[in-house]
């Protein structure tokens, strides 16, 4: 019975172990730093921590648990250093953090050997006067509170409002390294830092102590230089290899905003191979937190196969590129940071508005625009040429390409939402986990497109925790339903030709299975504390199911869970859950780039018994209206589809995946006669060519085609072979090509189609 009443007391204390800041207090005169790390959960490791490549994401996390931990609260809140962080993005300068610090964490043989150990009143106390409970342990970092820049030569500042010191050790000064040289910086003094390359770079630091100590570090930045226009001009408007600003006229109000606002993006052309800005192809970005694609980046999106691009293809045949980018970016005349890269969907569209608007007019010739929106950039597209249709602006556009995107609405695991929640923002206070939820979940776009929402769950007055009673698919309040609404009710363009390539399955193949196990790991941050966590994905149709479970454990003689987060789901009678569904999969893979040191959330991931899931879904990539609310409804010729022409694969493959599959597909409706009535186009759908090529063209026609004049390009777009021809059925051509990839080009006078061939001998 003893036993029994030991192991319930230790029970309701571990309830109440990280709710109550007075469990640690009797042992605050015991510590020399006053900051006790078992105070909050060891997300960072600090104990362990290595001081070189320390990212943003290391410093905040470091940072924040040593703010929670300390007794004197001597350490501003982390919102206050995200609050300077932003006052730096607005001002083009990157501001620096120093903390100089030392701490202690009760050592786990002190807990076993009952050295430490609980009073009557749950609180830890040291018995018998026991020397030596704590371990000691120092954190020297210095970093940039913000990760990125745009610039080769930004601006640095090391403030001495960000300089935290809680040691008795006294920093002489520091020197970084620039190049090859090293200088010393003074506080609240710019200085430049020169980075040759993009990408990740490392920067060398010296913290001189007065003590003779020298500690040589590193920290890390991301550097995304691209050259830049200085201003709008309509001089140097639409000027290629050049990133240009461009500012929306028809400003939008978005749910919770007290005005309505214009946007602001950034584009760049990619020019074709005649040097004229004459057939235009605009492709639009899509969801894209932080702004982590730039405009090269974009173009990259176009990537398929072995070194392949079809911006490259079409730029051979004359074709000009002009990618839109969506920054971060402060709105004019305030200090509110904006992410245009998940911004109002509806806003972003007014940009591509004006966009179209500029180039219709600078633009050379007649030809008609082509407009792509890979992902919620086919929403942006959408949403834009509609407009203008019912608005009087002319598009002048023949084709809008809609790739994977989330015409009915998009998904993310709820089991994940809660998660991700539960740790940036419950007890563990993950940083990493915070600008998951606030960047990506929270944004106005995701908002605007998860089908099933964690904001939608949440118990009244709670930011973390589920309400039982709320189990089905819900979209975020005030946002989901109404952008679907307005979506549906303005419909697709009336005027131009809407094809769409899906990345989800057309015959049903699942990512996975409903309800199952997608993690059951336990991670041990420290030797007296680690977290168990479960995940499943959405269960089978009607089913109820626990989709999310977070334990935080203390070891006190054995493990105790302190906290504990779950979430359940119910998925509807129409359709097994959503998270297994055909369709565009995400990469979980894509969250390295989030880490950036982070060591749970790389144990995370390398702990995932699947690294998949549905993200958009199939029938919500190509608009099926006939599904009857089923997600995993085969797509067929009874399928309802708004789109003239779409491409489904048969397997699953990653969101906006380009392969030889659905490329010359896009290709076929790019580069054919854009003066093609709709009857043409399906006359030439007609068209076969077998491939791959080996000594002799086979070109299959359901209908004859009398004197067609065969052109053949090399990806260069030089011509390599011509010929007349008469088709009928089956045609066999002897032809004499090396190995490659090449473009034939079949010319009846009036019709004209365009198909990739690959000579592979």
């Amino acid at each position: 019975m003893k036993i029994k009443f030991t192991f319930l007391f230790l029970w309701i204390f571990c309830v109440h172990l990280f709710a109550q800041d007075q469990t640690f207090d009797l042992l605050k005169d015991h510590t020399k730093t006053k900051i006790l790390y078992d105070r909050v959960f060891a997300v960072s490791k600090a104990t362990e921590l290595q001081p070189q490549k320390t990212s943003t994401q290391i410093f905040l996390q470091v940072y924040h648990e040593m703010q929670r931990a300390d007794y004197l609260q001597r350490l501003p809140k982390l919102e206050i250093i995200k609050t300077k962080a932003d006052h730096g993005f607005s001002n083009n300068y990157i501001p620096l953090s120093l903390l100089i610090t030392e701490f202690e964490n009760i050592k786990a043989t002190s807990l076993e050997s009952k050295q430490v150990t609980l009073n009557s009143e749950n609180q830890y106390v040291i018995t018998n006067h026991s020397p030596n409970v704590f371990e000691e342990n120092q954190v020297n970092l210095l970093a940039p509170i913000l990760g990125k820049t745009k610039s080769n030569l930004p601006e640095f500042i090391l403030k001495t409002d960000l300089i935290f010191h809680t040691s008795k050790r006294t920093v002489s000064h520091i020197e970084i390294k620039d190049g090859k040289t090293w200088k010393i910086i003074s506080e609240d003094q710019p200085f430049k830092l020169s980075f040759p390359n993009n990408g990740w770079n490392e920067v060398l630091y010296k913290i001189h102590f007065t003590d003779g100590k020298i500690l040589t570090q590193s920290f890390i930045i991301d550097v995304q230089y691209q050259k830049r226009a200085a201003k709008i001009t309509q001089k140097k408007s639409f000027e290629p290899n050049l990133v240009t600003p461009i500012s929306s006229t028809i400003p939008y109000q978005g749910f919770g905003e007290n005005a309505a606002f214009v946007g602001n993006g950034e584009y760049e052309v990619y020019m074709g191979n005649d040097g004229v800005l004459d057939k235009p192809i605009i492709l639009v970005d899509g969801f894209d937190p932080g702004d982590t694609r730039n405009t090269a980046a974009i173009y990259q999106l176009l990537n398929y196969g072995t070194n392949q691009n079809l911006g490259d293809l079409v730029r051979a045949q004359g074709f000009d590129i002009i990618v839109l980018n969506f920054p971060t970016y402060t709105r004019p005349g305030t200090t509110t940071i904006i992410d245009g890269g998940v911004d109002y969907i509806q806003r972003n569209a007014m940009i591509l508005v004006e966009l179209l608007n500029q180039l219709n007019l600078a633009k050379v010739g007649n030809a008609k625009n082509v407009v792509i929106g890979p992902s919620m950039g086919g929403l942006i597209s959408r949403y834009a040429l509609r407009y203008m249709e019912q608005n009087s602006l002319n598009p002048d556009t023949r084709l809008y390409v809609s790739f994977d995107s989330p015409h009915l609405g998009a998904n993310v695991p709820l089991g994940f939402q809660h998660l991700f929640n539960y740790m940036g923002f419950g007890p563990v206070g993950d940083t990493t986990m915070q600008g998951v939820v606030n960047g990506m979940l929270k944004s106005p776009a995701a908002r605007q497109m998860l089908l099933d929402h964690f904001e939608g769950h949440l118990k009244v007055g709670s930011i973390t925790d589920f309400d039982p009673a709320i189990l089905l698919p819900v979209g975020a309040p005030n946002y989901r339903t109404s952008f679907q609404n307005e979506l549906n009710a303005m419909g697709f363009p009336q005027n131009i030709r809407n094809i769409a390539i899906s990345n989800g399955a057309g015959n049903g193949t699942m990512t996975g299975t409903p309800g199952m196990v997608v993690m059951d790991h336990t991670f041990n941050s420290s030797s007296t504390q680690r977290a168990i966590i479960k995940t499943n994905f959405t269960p089978a149709k009607n089913a109820t199911a626990q989709i999310s479970s977070f334990q935080g454990q203390q070891w006190i003689i054995v493990w105790f869970s302190v906290y504990t987060s779950t979430a359940s789901a119910k998925s509807p009678a129409t359709s097994d859950g959503l998270d297994s569904a055909p369709g565009g999969r995400f990469d979980m893979s894509n969250l390295a780039d989030t880490s950036t040191g982070n060591l749970m959330l790389t144990e995370f991931m390398n702990n995932l018994k699947i690294m998949h899931f549905d993200f958009i879904p199939a029938v919500s990539s190509l608009a099926v209206s006939n599904n009857q609310g089923n997600y995993y409804a085969t797509i067929n010729s009874s399928s309802t589809t708004p789109f003239a022409a779409y491409h489904v694969p048969s397997t699953n493959q990653n969101h906006v995946t380009l392969d030889d599959q659905n490329v010359p597909f896009v290709l076929n409706e790019i580069l054919i006669d854009q003066t093609l009535a709709a009857s043409d186009h399906e006359l030439l759908n007609g068209i076969s060519i077998e491939n791959p090529v080996k000594n002799s063209l086979k070109i299959k026609t359901t209908t004859p085609i009398k004197k067609s004049n065969l052109i053949i390009t090399d990806a260069s777009g030089r011509i390599v072979y011509t010929q007349i021809q008469d088709l009928n059925g089956m045609t066999e051509i002897p032809v004499k090509l090396t190995n490659g990839v090449y473009f034939l080009t079949i010319d009846s006078g009036k019709q004209k189609i365009t198909r990739k061939i690959i000579v592979s001998l």
